[in-house]
């Protein structure tokens, strides 16, 4: 490996994990302030190894122009002075993003950055304009890229040559592609509904966060946005990053005072001459710049208290962020603009065009948007977005019950509109059941030979078959719920041995439709196996599933397996559940025992490689030698040297062990 790969740190090295990202170069994300790569730690000796996050950041950015002089930020300084102070009060707050180490010098190391927008000059990443934090990776999504593409799907990869990718936004996509997306959102009831309760499960958990960081750490994070939210892969939780405008409060007034300079409203702005603090879109009209140069400011000014950032301020970047993600189905396909904004890394063209007046920008609603969502929700929306009116920080001024002015009373509200939003109402069964009501009373109508027939013919078993034929003739992945009703239902009448021809049926239906399994569909297979009382074939059947999911839904798909089908064996079972055992840090010995035993089975190959990779991190690796060692000779001082030694020795086989499952895979 050359030296201008590898980036040496204060304890450790790091390099780009060139197997991660679209084109495997390891590019995460651009941001307004710095270059974000997937990194692997390594240690001195090249044993160690975890995933990290390395963040290439401008050491000086100029911002906030007053005529042609602009304002030069030390970025660095600031981060050593300020932001790490930050970081480090936000440390006891697992929902925060956590940083590993800084380094001031990037030394030989050096990569060019092609991720520009189109027509631009590629970007030298070095010691010369670069630092590097190294954070935590969280292994998931960005907000905005969860609801987008993880949920609605209005983005695609594409293949571009020479082993690259891309991301395809919806305005590229074939026009019966582009029509069965619209048409599966205006029509499906439950879809829109299943994303209104995940969102609220969004608000509610930020809600949680920001009450700590505000409440508790008297810190305003001042740039919440979606892409600063990111969203775990296991258990959807949401985590905090990018403190880089995070301010203290002062303790008497409750809020920070802004020095951001002057700023001309009737010229382009770049991202080296922002109009506000925080980021266009979602920033507070009070973190707006002065107009200077003549120009006029774009919201109405007479209830501002311009620089005076508080926690009205983060609450309307909440709402902001939140109106976007409920109405991102209709911005992304309804506007080229934003999709074409979105897919360079921010909507700031788009906003500054389009939304950057007083009446779009403040007291956002959901009018153009899902008619299903709740009205309790766009209320919570407005008022975080609400426009500023005189008085409205002054407690003894009636405008002031208008707005939010603390996490508790917004979380209250959002809790009423979770406890009063619809819930999904599977209405196939009830239909079903009307239809035996009325076949009753016809029956009874006629002769005995025609109630026989009636009831022969309007059975379950006879519903739910054609049921579940007709849900097949007619697919889109919209239909995954009700295919697994009917298949449940006809199971409900079935034999054993009928039991598993539905399941079959169902299982090689779900695999033509895109030669492997997404999440969604195991989660209709394991729950059509709970029907099952067959141990052999679940195990088989839990054995396909495992082998034939997508890679992006593997975790999820273990993650809901295995609790779900706790009786069953067989090798795929097996390793799922230490997988699962791994992730949650439990069981620890056990999963490295169950690895040793299938880490020659080629077969089970993705699943030995990923419980590998999960274990491979040197907390795990201590506990696991600790526990293999307190095994073998339960009577050791742990404070001797021959403790000490028998350690690193276990260490360093289990460390081999893991690298050469992880190194065999093919």
């Amino acid at each position: 490996m050359a030296s201008n790969d590898i980036l040496i740190g204060s304890e450790f090295n790091y390099i780009i994990d060139t197997k991660y990202g679209l084109s495997s170069d390891g590019y995460i994300a651009t941001g307004t302030e710095s270059i974000v790569y997937k990194g692997i730690k390594t240690s001195r000796d090249g044993e160690i190894m975890l995933s990290c996050v390395l963040k290439f950041k401008y050491k000086a950015i100029r911002v906030g122009a007053e005529g042609d002089d602009f304002k030069t930020v030390d970025v660095y300084n600031k981060f050593r002075t300020h932001d790490l102070k930050i970081f480090d009060d936000l440390q006891d707050c697992r929902s925060v993003v956590r940083i590993f180490d800084v380094i001031e010098d990037l030394g030989d190391f050096s990569i060019t950055d092609t991720h520009v927008p189109e027509g631009k000059k590629s970007l030298s990443i070095n010691r010369e304009q670069f630092f590097c934090v190294v954070e935590e990776y969280i292994d998931g999504w960005s907000l905005e890229e969860y609801c987008r593409d993880e949920y609605w799907k209005l983005t695609q990869t594409v293949d571009v040559g020479n082993n690259l990718k891309k991301k395809e936004s919806f305005h590229l996509f074939s026009p019966e592609k582009q029509d069965e997306l619209i048409h599966s959102y205006k029509h499906d009831y439950d879809v829109i509904v299943r994303y209104q309760s995940e969102i609220l499960n969004f608000m509610m958990n930020l809600c949680e966060i920001l009450r700590f960081i505000t409440d508790q750490k008297r810190i305003l994070h001042l740039d919440l946005k979606p892409d600063n939210i990111m969203v775990t892969r296991y258990g959807k939780e949401l985590v905090l990053i990018d403190f880089g405008r995070s301010e203290y409060m002062d303790v008497e007034t409750h809020s920070v005072q802004s020095n951001l300079g002057g700023a001309d409203y009737n010229t382009d702005q770049t991202f080296a001459r922002m109009f506000q603090y925080g980021t266009l879109g979602y920033a507070a009209p009070e973190c707006f710049a002065e107009p200077i140069n003549g120009s006029e400011f774009p919201l109405d000014d007479t209830g501002i208290q311009r620089g005076r950032m508080g926690v009205e301020s983060d609450i309307f970047s909440f709402g902001a962020t939140f109106w976007e993600c409920l109405c991102l189905f209709e911005l992304y396909t309804g506007n080229k603009d934003f999709a074409t904004d979105k897919s360079m890394g921010g909507s700031y063209e788009f906003y500054r065009k389009h939304i950057l007046n007083d009446e779009a920008y403040c007291g956002r609603d959901l009018s153009i948007t899902s008619k299903h969502y709740h009205e309790k929700l766009e209320n919570i929306i407005r008022k975080c977005t609400r426009k500023r009116t005189e008085g409205y920080l002054d407690r003894n001024n009636p405008a002031y019950a208008n707005y939010y002015h603390n996490y508790e009373e917004l979380q209250e509200d959002i809790q009423i509109a979770k406890d009063s939003a619809p819930a999904l109402v599977k209405t196939e069964n009830i239909k079903v059941r009307n239809a035996f009501g009325l076949a009753g009373v016809m029956a009874g109508l006629i002769g005995t030979v025609l109630i026989i027939c009636g009831i022969l013919k309007l059975s379950g078993s006879y519903y739910a078959q054609r049921k579940m034929d007709t849900i097949m003739n007619n697919y889109n992945p919209t239909l995954i719920e009700r295919l697994e009703d009917a298949a449940v239902e006809r199971m409900n009448s079935a034999t054993e041995a009928e039991k598993h021809n539905i399941y079959n049926k169902a299982y090689d239906f779900l695999r033509r439709q895109d030669n492997s399994l997404e999440y969604s569909e195991t989660i209709v297979l394991v729950n059509l196996l709970k029907e099952i009382n067959d141990g052999e074939f679940v195990a088989e059947s839990v054995n396909n599933i495992l082998l034939n999911v997508e890679q992006k839904g593997f975790i999820n798909c273990i993650e809901y397996t295995v609790p779900n089908l706790t009786g069953c064996t067989g090798i795929g079972y097996e390793l799922a559940a230490q997988i699962y055992n791994a992730q949650k840090r439990a069981h620890l010995s056990e999963c490295y025992s169950v690895l040793l035993k299938h880490a020659d089975n080629d077969v089970f190959a993705v699943l030995t490689h990923r419980l590998a990779q999960d274990l491979n991190h040197d907390a795990l690796i201590t506990k696991i030698a600790e526990e293999q060692l307190a095994a073998e000779q339960p009577n050791m001082d742990k404070n001797s040297q021959d403790y000490r030694s028998r350690m690193v020795e276990i260490k360093y086989e289990i460390n081999n062990n893991l690298q050469s499952v992880i190194g065999g895979e093919q």
